[in-house]
């Protein structure tokens, strides 16, 4: 595999574990939207994995077309 698939595949990871930790620790949120409270862990979980499901497919899509 190409070090360009392994950078896009690691930002994609490190997208899905920073969506997790705002929606579970709303105090690492901005201030506008920390009153709302954390999400549940299946909805963040679910998130993040929707997240890295896709940036693996944007890498396999890109990986095909070469």
């Amino acid at each position: 595999m190409d070090a360009t698939y392994i950078l896009l595949v690691l930002t994609g990871a490190g997208a899905s574990f920073i969506t997790f930790c705002l929606m579970r620790f709303p105090h690492i949120r901005r201030a506008r939207f920390q009153p709302f409270g954390a999400f549940s862990l299946l909805a963040s979980f679910s998130t993040a994995l929707v997240i890295f499901i896709m940036s693996v497919l944007a890498v396999y899509a890109q990986a095909i077309s070469h």
